[in-house]
């Protein structure tokens, strides 16, 4: 079993990160976990503390409880395990990443408002919440149909790393693969690319999966993003210190799919 814990507002980006977790407990047993964070910034705080604060921040949660109680009602018809969220106050990063690392999480799931500017991508691997992710994170742009996943290699990747953490992941699960490695440039110069795709085959093998498809593709960013768009996931690894503007970086930015991500 993995357990998957997704930050829920009663908003259209939480109710494609439901649906898509909902997906993934289809193939794997899963345990789902739902959080709202409600802001509390110092303007909000009533005057007074004690009996007045206390009874201030029930309301505040109460209304946050309300808010998304009808989400998780609405999503539940599809996905029977949807439990109750749990309701904080706090900073919305701050919260969740202390639950993350007290709560032995497998995974992380976040809808995202679909945007194709690097510069918001950066900054969102950049704060303070997945910065210091202590477990893989899936970050779900559009309600893909999670048929088949794609590993991706690329100069830099570790591609151990890759395919450990994913089979770990989905060690149980009937998922089909395809792995390929990624060169972002239109010539294609022989190197060791060949060699290490057939490195990452074999590891895959010893881990009990096989991919269907593998091969070294060429070309930029936007155009092997475009013909790779079909995937319901796709997973590979970052190093912490992300370079604005790398072509890997340009390339999930451009894609459609969720992207399952590990930090190097």
């Amino acid at each position: 079993m993995i357990k998957v814990l997704v930050p829920v507002e009663a908003d259209l980006a939480s109710s494609i990160a439901l649906r898509y977790v909902c997906q993934i407990a289809k193939l794997i047993e899963t345990e789902i976990l739902t959080i709202n964070v409600r802001a509390s910034s110092s303007e909000e705080y009533p005057v007074g503390t004690g009996w007045v604060r206390h009874t201030w921040e029930k309301t505040m949660i109460r209304e946050a409880e309300d808010d998304v109680r009808q989400l998780i009602r609405a999503e539940r018809a599809n996905c029977p395990t949807l439990g109750e969220p749990m309701v904080v106050l706090g900073d919305r990063d701050d919260e969740i990443l202390k639950e993350l690392q007290s709560g032995s999480y497998s995974l992380f799931l976040e809808g995202t408002i679909p945007t194709f500017s690097s510069s918001y991508f950066t900054k969102r691997l950049q704060s303070p919440l997945y910065h210091s992710m202590p477990c893989p994170f899936i970050m779900v742009k559009n309600l893909m149909p999670l048929t088949r996943a794609l590993l991706v290699l690329s100069d830099g990747v570790d591609g151990r790393r890759l395919i450990q953490t994913f089979t770990d992941t989905f060690k149980k699960a009937v998922l089909p693969i395809d792995l390929f490695y990624l060169k972002f440039q239109e010539k294609k110069d022989e190197g060791p690319e060949k060699e290490k795709l057939k490195d990452a085959m074999d590891l895959l093998e010893q881990q009990g999966w096989v991919a269907e498809k593998s091969d070294v593709l060429y070309g930029s960013p936007h155009e092997l993003a475009e013909r790779l768009e079909e995937y319901g996931l796709l997973a590979t690894v970052l190093g912490r210190s992300l370079k604005k503007g790398s072509p890997l970086q340009e390339f999930l930015v451009a894609t459609l799919s969720p992207i399952l991500l590990f930090w190097q």
